[in-house]
């Protein structure tokens, strides 16, 4: 693997990841009090257009980070450490405070039993996506009469193809010399089966999802690669950046091209956008994006259908809340985490 690739913080995606999670909360506030979720250029909702958002700078920083460790276990540790230990604590939270305390049974009874345990091990061991399905019982009823009801968290799910693009995109750049070829590949591939997904109304979502997700990172991953021949060339990056305001304008009411090449030209136009700019806010210091991603929606259940305030103040009083949690979780678990991975 090649190693040394620089991580100066001289790019801003840090507060990109910020932005697209409040994305997320200001879109599913939406759904989550009965209405339609507003439109992103026409082209899918706020929340899912963060999403790509997500995944095409995942799949950028990510191809660096593969590349610049010096062993498949060391980039596996640094993987788990990211995902895993915030997600635990945020389960401890959605499954056990939220559920015992606004569940049917009482709070005692129901952190002691088994349906939670259950419930616990089933969407930690398949990595968020376990929400998927969860019956009414296995969450103590917690959301049962909520406006959009028996969904403890409706966000977590799409970290098991997060998890997946980790592992894909570390075969993808290891089995061949070229490290192009195996993400070329990867690409390709999610395109045609995103592509036969859409044509045969293949609604399985261990197919849509995956390939959708994927579109992005890898052609983030290939955006890195490819850094030296389209960044600091201004006519080959002004070109790709109206060929991809163009293929986001064309991708309104087309399917295919809004789950095929839309993805790709969201992820041009956010990479480049985080590089073009230097981060002088944040710069590292910390990172609440995935905290607040994480956290928002069962706090904007509750703060919803438990509460009697307006639309918007709901909005504001669920991001603050979000936001203070999510600090919490990156001082006191996310980061004490991320300083193991040198270790």
């Amino acid at each position: 693997m090649k190693v040394g690739v620089s991580v100066k913080h001289d790019n801003s995606f840090d507060i990109i990841r910020h932005i697209a999670a409040i994305m997320v909360i200001y879109s599913h506030h939406f759904a989550l009090s009965g209405m339609k979720e507003p439109s992103f250029l026409g082209v899918g909702s706020f929340g899912s257009c963060a999403v790509l958002i997500f995944f095409s700078i995942s799949g950028y920083l990510i191809s660096q980070s593969y590349m610049r460790t010096k062993s498949n276990y060391g980039y596996a540790k640094k993987r788990f450490l990211r995902v895993y230990p915030g997600l635990a604590v945020c389960l401890i939270f959605t499954i056990y405070i939220c559920g015992g305390f606004l569940g049917k049974d009482g709070f005692l009874s129901w952190v002691s039993s088994i349906e939670a345990i259950k419930t616990y091990l089933r969407v930690i061991f398949l990595t968020g996506v376990g929400v998927v399905g969860v019956q009414p019982e296995g969450m103590n009823y917690f959301t049962y009469d909520y406006i959009l009801s028996n969904t403890m968290n409706g966000s977590v799910w799409t970290l098991f193809f997060e998890v997946f693009d980790y592992i894909a995109i570390a075969f993808a750049l290891s089995l061949f010399k070229k490290h192009n070829t195996g993400v070329f590949l990867l690409l390709i591939c999610s395109i045609i089966l995103q592509i036969i997904c859409i044509e045969y109304g293949i609604t399985k979502l261990a197919l849509r999802a995956t390939s959708l997700f994927t579109i992005p990172f890898a052609f983030g991953a290939l955006l890195f690669i490819y850094k030296e021949k389209w960044f600091y060339c201004n006519r080959v990056k002004f070109s790709m950046l109206i060929i991809s305001m163009l293929v986001m304008f064309f991708s309104m009411g087309n399917e295919i091209l809004s789950k095929t090449i839309y993805p790709m030209a969201l992820c041009y136009v956010t990479l480049l956008v985080g590089l073009s700019f230097k981060d002088v806010m944040i710069k590292g210091r910390f990172d609440f994006s995935y905290g607040i991603y994480i956290y928002a929606f069962p706090i904007q259940q509750i703060i919803i259908n438990e509460t009697n305030i307006g639309f918007f103040p709901s909005m504001l009083l669920s991001l603050i809340l979000t936001i203070i949690i999510a600090s919490i979780s990156w001082f006191f678990v996310e980061k004490p985490m991320l300083n193991k991975k040198n270790s």
